[in-house]
């Protein structure tokens, strides 16, 4: 990520604060201008850091970072012997071996954290929501002073530390959200950016198949409200709050429709979001769903503790569009419900239920595609997915990857009459939904990231 205003590191700091060991010939004095794990994206001044990855390894990169300009490459010291072509040919370039170059980007990352003293550190976690949350809080703050946040969804043990070197010393707020699969990701993420404030914007099944149970995925994202935090956030109706709160020793501040101060009330307009009536403000909220309603009511209490005058936050959130594949609405011949970027039982029963809510002339047609990352809970969670489809009964419904056919069977089995396909072929799903869909349908697209739902939405923009 790069910051073009100023200098990173220089060398020596580099070497000094990474424990690194010099495979070449070190300059010292020289600095760089950003840290990149990918090779696509080195400039000039750049440090790049070699990860080891799941589908690669920036190791086999190294070249083509130097070629674009790499000031800095950070590799694993283990095998250094595999650089030194490397370093013979690269003599304006300084290469650092360390123990672990995850680490490293890890411990930079803190470290730059810690030279922006004058930030305010605000934290979004949850097991949905996060970014959404994230945008709306940041929009919100904007209007009080220079914030900055994580692109997109930077939200990892990889995202965080490359997404922190965005700060500089103008910016006033920093918004950062913090997602985690996995034990002990939360304390990763602590040691690089410990906020003061920190929000949960619930405890749902998401991630359930690494984490296990509920009870320790409360647990570990509850780690966000660490000792040093001074305010922490929850919607009022969190049951895991009692829990977190004598875990955790914090007195929380709740949001929601009671919770949330100034909030007079929302009136529901479909497919156009929310009208929200905020102290003397009314606005437009143009997100659908109660989901995202809650998630601007996180936002909303937030930023009036930060001091954000009812100005601000009719404006933050007003302008403020919403996320692609996140509870979007494309309007065309076929409008179409994205909410496609991730899904869990919680998200999906959540979308399902708005577009039963939503009066529409046309037919109701419902694309989803497996929940992952379930484990032992993906059969139950999918049959209950059946069981929300069977509630919103739409004219097709279109069931697409491999635990979806546990919904399939629970529909069949209790004799579901409308139309209903099962696939694990993406062809034969594109082809199925296409030939099905005309002018005048609503189609809800939803399913895990891994999933790609997005796929079929230039199909269907065919569609006529």
């Amino acid at each position: 990520m790069r910051d073009s205003r100023k200098k990173l590191f220089t060398v020596a700091e580099i070497l000094s604060i990474t424990g690194g060991k010099s495979l070449g010939f070190p300059h010292l004095g020289s600095s760089v201008t950003s840290v990149e794990i990918d090779s696509r994206k080195v400039c000039e001044g750049a440090l790049f850091i070699a990860l080891h990855g799941r589908k690669t390894d920036g190791h086999n990169y190294l070249r083509d970072a130097a070629a674009s300009g790499a000031a800095v490459l950070i590799v694993d010291k283990a095998c250094c012997d595999d650089y030194a072509e490397l370093v013979r040919k690269n003599q304006t370039i300084s290469i650092i071996g360390v123990e672990n170059t995850l680490t490293a980007l890890q411990i930079l990352g803190s470290v730059w954290v810690d030279r922006n003293k004058s930030l305010t550190k605000i934290a979004v976690t949850g097991s949905s929501g996060k970014t959404t949350t994230k945008e709306m809080l940041s929009s919100i703050l904007s209007g009080l002073g220079k914030t900055v946040k994580n692109p997109g969804n930077f939200n990892s043990d990889i995202g965080l530390p490359l997404s922190v070197f965005q700060i500089s010393d103008e910016h006033e707020f920093g918004v950062f959200e913090m997602g985690i699969s996995q034990f002990g990701e939360m304390d990763t993420m602590l040691g690089v950016y410990e906020p003061e404030y920190s929000v949960m914007t619930n405890i749902g099944n998401a991630h359930i198949g690494t984490l296990g149970s509920l009870e320790a995925i409360a647990r570990e994202k509850s780690k966000i409200f660490h000792q040093g935090v001074t305010h922490g956030y929850v919607h009022e109706k969190n049951i895991w709050k009692s829990y977190m709160r004598d875990l955790r020793g914090v007195e929380f501040c709740e949001f929601g429709r009671k919770g949330t101060k100034g909030f007079l009330g929302a009136e529901y307009m479909g497919l156009q979001g929310w009208r929200i009536q905020y102290e003397d403000r009314t606005f437009v909220l143009k997100h659908v769903g109660v989901h995202n309603l809650l998630d601007a009511l996180a936002a909303i209490t937030v930023a009036r503790d930060l001091g954000a005058e009812p100005k601000h936050i009719a404006e933050g959130l007003e302008s403020l569009e919403p996320l692609s594949g996140r509870s979007c609405v494309i309007n065309g011949k076929i409008t179409i419900i994205e909410d496609s970027y991730n899904s869990n039982l919680d998200s999906a029963s959540r979308i399902i239920d708005y577009v039963k809510t939503l009066h529409w002339e046309g037919r109701k047609t419902v694309v989803l595609g497996s929940m992952k990352e379930l484990g032992s809970a993906a059969g139950k969670s999918h049959e209950a997915i059946g069981r929300k489809v069977k509630s919103l009964a739409p004219s097709a419904a279109f069931l697409f990857g491999t635990e979806m056919e546990s919904a399939y069977n629970l529909l069949k089995k209790e004799n579901y009459t409308n139309k209903l396909i099962y696939t694990d072929c993406y062809e034969e799903l594109e082809s199925e939904v296409t030939t099905y869909t005309h002018d005048g349908d609503l189609l809800l697209l939803k399913g895990s990231r891994s999933m790609e739902m997005e796929r079929l939405l230039t199909p269907l923009t065919l569609v006529s």
